[in-house]
């Protein structure tokens, strides 16, 4: 009985020794595989960078417009109101596209605002305690005359103008709020004409936030703009032949002096804009040097007519 008792001890050590020794082994394994994989980052990067998804997007919209109202262009010589009332103005001056500032209100609503800081300065809100969420956003009027704007009343006003395309500015580039703003404004477009959505032109800041956006929906144009990322004009070349994007917006002072990145990307048929402009004589060098448009508060189309 005693011998059984030893033997069955014994066993159970053996298995759980065994055991150990397995983890042991399975555990060098993963540390081996961790240190391989680790050592192939380079190379598994530029596996990512070859196989980037290749959209087809449509970019005859540049075709016909030189100037880009910028946050809904300036209204009684205020700028970046991106209000009912910048929008009324500046298409009746002959804009057909316009960027347009979206921001998350606190109770995360899309709205039409650059920021939390900025509102408050043009709501006189700086030294209160108002709330940032949306039923104060709505009800609170800009410089006490401007009338504020969401995500709806923009689609609205593309179902009603037919002829207006909309460049978004949303900021941010993390997933949730890319699902959050796109989401919403998707899905109200549907319910109201899905047409409008091909005149919807988001604005990516980095490279993952193209695939945050083609989760949400496949726009029929994308532009690639450089405010938010340190860039090499090779790197940014490359990436747009990978994904199918022609459109990239650059600061203008990024281009001041040396002209090569819009060669290089007008080489590749890369549409290219700079923003923000609002001297007529420096507009119309960037023109000169192959930039094909210009996002500003003030310029009027009128002397900028494609023929």
């Amino acid at each position: 009985m005693k011998n059984k008792k030893l033997f069955i001890i014994v066993l159970v050590l053996l298995l759980l020794l065994g055991g150990a020794f397995a983890g042991y082994k399975a555990l060098g394994f993963a540390m081996e595989k961790y240190h391989y994989l680790r050592e192939r980052l380079d190379e598994i990067d530029k596996y990512t960078e070859e196989n980037i998804n290749n959209y087809e997007y449509n970019y005859d919209w540049v075709k016909e417009n030189v100037l880009v109202a910028h946050a809904f262009g300036e209204v009684g010589s205020r700028a970046y109101t991106n209000c009912l009332e910048a929008f009324e103005r500046n298409y009746e001056l002959g804009f057909k596209v316009f960027e347009v500032d979206f921001d998350l209100t606190s109770d995360k609503v899309t709205i039409c605002s650059h920021d939390e800081d900025y509102w408050r300065y043009i709501t006189e809100n700086e030294d209160t305690d108002a709330k940032y969420d949306y039923e104060t956003f709505k009800n609170t009027m800009l410089f006490d005359h401007y009338t504020p704007l969401d995500y709806m009343d923009v689609v609205n006003i593309l179902n009603e103008h037919p002829d207006v395309y909309i460049i978004t500015d949303t900021k941010y580039s993390d997933e949730l709020s890319v699902y959050q703003q796109f989401s919403q404004i998707v899905d109200y477009a549907k319910e109201v004409n899905p047409e409008v959505l091909d005149r919807i032109i988001p604005q990516i800041y980095t490279k993952e936030m193209l695939g945050y956006v083609e989760n949400v929906h496949h726009f029929k144009s994308i532009i690639l703009t450089l405010y938010q990322m340190t860039w090499e004009a090779e790197d940014i070349a490359k990436y747009c032949v990978k994904t199918g994007i022609k459109y990239v917006t650059v600061s203008a002072g990024q281009i001041e002096d040396d002209n090569a990145p819009v060669d290089l990307w007008k080489s590749l048929n890369i549409n290219v804009a700079v923003h923000t402009v609002n001297d007529d004589n420096e507009a119309k060098s960037y023109l000169d040097k192959g930039v094909d448009m210009i996002y500003t508060d003030s310029l009027n189309p009128a002397d900028y007519i494609k023929e």
